[in-house]
C-alpha cells in the first residue's frame, strides 16, 4: 500500500510506503495523489511482466507472484 501524508513541518506532501518510507514528495497534494496512483500502476504492470519473463523461462513452476 501507499499513502499520501502532510508533512506538518514543510507543508509539502509525503507518498510513502506501509512501512512508513518516503518514495516520493511533493508540493501539493494533488500532485502527491497522482504520484501514488502513478507508482501503483507502474508496480503493478512491473510485476506482470517479471511474472510474464519467469513463465517465459520455468513454466508452470511460477504459479502466482505475490
Amino acid at each position: 500500500m501507499i499513502d499520501v501524508v502532510r508533512d506538518e513541518e514543510t507543508g509539502h506532501f509525503r507518498v510513502v510506503t506501509f512501512r512508513g518510507e518516503t518514495i516520493g514528495i511533493t508540493t501539493t497534494e494533488v500532485a502527491a495523489n497522482d504520484l501514488a496512483e502513478f507508482l501503483l500502476e507502474a508496480w503493478e504492470e512491473a510485476t506482470a511482466a517479471a511474472a510474464a519473463r519467469a513463465r517465459l523461462k520455468h513454466g508452470t513452476a511460477i504459479i502466482e507472484p505475490r
